[in-house]
């Protein structure tokens, strides 16, 4: 990769915890590659990750998707902190109801310590889900080839260099799925249609590992994560390299048994039933949309990822916090919330399925990075149009 010399000094992190293969730390103050961080903060990976790249700032508590999240569980299970958010934010019980996702990210230090740069890129482009027990995936982003080829090289400057092993054996199928039982692979993860018990939400489907990660960094990961990064969530299993060496070459010949993701049913229609704003804010904008089509003139000024631009996509100027201006662009709603009805079958997945391969429409769909609207919803949104969108 080009200019690897002078990226691998914005990388924090995941060089610096590359514990069995130490780099030795610059003598200079670490090197702000502009063209690495602004890629970084064009894809608003801040959002939810800590970012480690020098340049990218840390986003602040009510632009961090995650740290917003995580404050309103910790201030709701405080009985007095609770009762002074109520004061200060009517809202407060629906933001208790509907924090439900973005309560955790994958680490990134150790993504970038291990996976495969090029597959990386070929993610960037074409995001799918990964974890099925994580209800949000990455969003589509609309980053151009400079922008990813930049966090692409900050990726392959951040990779650890595994000591090598030797090459993946069908003769260690069984007693790699042996293992994969004993050592309660299958408690925290998934892999394909083969092991679907798992629960941590953390914990990607293993039918994904022979694309993101070489063979020799798995063997080195299941030996010791924390030899490859120090944020690496995954324990050490205690394992002996043979048994290492074969719970690898499960992971990476087994046949995953994929079955293929739900078919798409009928779309949506109008509910016929009578539908109030009232509904459709409590139900769908409310819940969902206003997170990221703020109006800034009652938010501090913030006006949200979709809003103001976020992921690399420009700015829409749609605001869907008020009934006015849902109003406004009442019309663009239902296309919105149909494609990404469509994409959900790539990009959000149950265990056992694999992520459909699809063209996918000029725009995302709505919600961004989230699962779709239920058929149920949808229906009340094309209703509550149809009927004049009533107040």
């Amino acid at each position: 990769m080009m200019r690897s010399r002078a990226i691998a000094v914005v990388v924090l992190g995941a060089v610096a915890a590359a514990l069995a293969h130490p780099v030795a730390a610059p003598a200079d103050a670490p090197v702000v590659d502009a063209r690495v961080a602004a890629a970084f903060s064009a894809g608003d990976c801040a959002r939810c990750h800590d970012v480690p790249v020098v340049g990218v700032t840390k986003a602040a508590r009510l632009d961090s998707c995650k740290d917003c999240h995580i404050w309103i569980r910790d201030v709701s299970s405080d009985p007095l902190k609770r009762a002074k958010a109520v004061e200060v934010f009517p809202l407060w019980p629906r933001y208790e109801k509907n924090v439900r996702t973005y309560l955790k990210s994958p680490p990134l230090d150790a993504a970038m310590a291990r996976l495969d740069p090029e597959w990386v890129r070929t993610y960037l482009q074409d995001p799918h889900d990964l974890r099925p027990n994580l209800p949000e995936t990455m969003p589509r982003f609309a980053l151009d080839a400079e922008q990813v080829d930049a966090i692409v090289d900050a990726f392959a400057a951040a990779r650890v260099t595994p000591p090598p092993s030797p090459k993946p054996d069908a003769a260690n199928l069984a007693r790699g799925e042996q293992l994969f039982g004993e050592k309660g692979c299958e408690g925290c993860h998934t892999y394909g249609a083969r092991h679907t018990m798992g629960v941590d939400p953390l914990a990607p489907d293993l039918a994904n590992t022979r694309e993101r990660m070489s063979p020799d960094a798995i063997v080195t990961w299941i030996l010791n994560p924390k030899s490859l990064s120090s944020g690496a969530t995954m324990p050490t299993l205690g394992l002996a390299e043979p048994d290492a060496i074969a719970l690898r070459d499960y992971i990476v010949l087994a046949d995953p048994r994929w079955k293929p993701a739900t078919a798409l049913g009928k779309a949506p229609v109008a509910t016929k039933a009578p539908v109030t704003w009232a509904q459709v804010e409590e139900r769908v904008t409310g819940r969902i949309c206003q997170h990221c089509h703020m109006k800034p003139e009652i938010n501090q000024g913030r006006a949200g990822p979709g809003n103001a631009g976020g992921f690399g996509w420009p700015p829409t100027g749609i605001e869907l916090q008020t009934y006015e201006g849902v109003v406004a662009v009442k019309d663009r709603l239902p296309d919105a919330l149909l494609r990404r009805r469509l994409e959900v079958h790539r990009d959000v997945v149950r265990p056992g399925q694999q992520s459909a391969v699809l063209t996918r429409p000029a725009l995302p769909g709505m919600p961004l990075g989230l699962p779709a609207l239920s058929d149920e919803d949808i229906s009340l949104v094309l209703g509550w149009i149809e009927q004049g969108c009533p107040k």
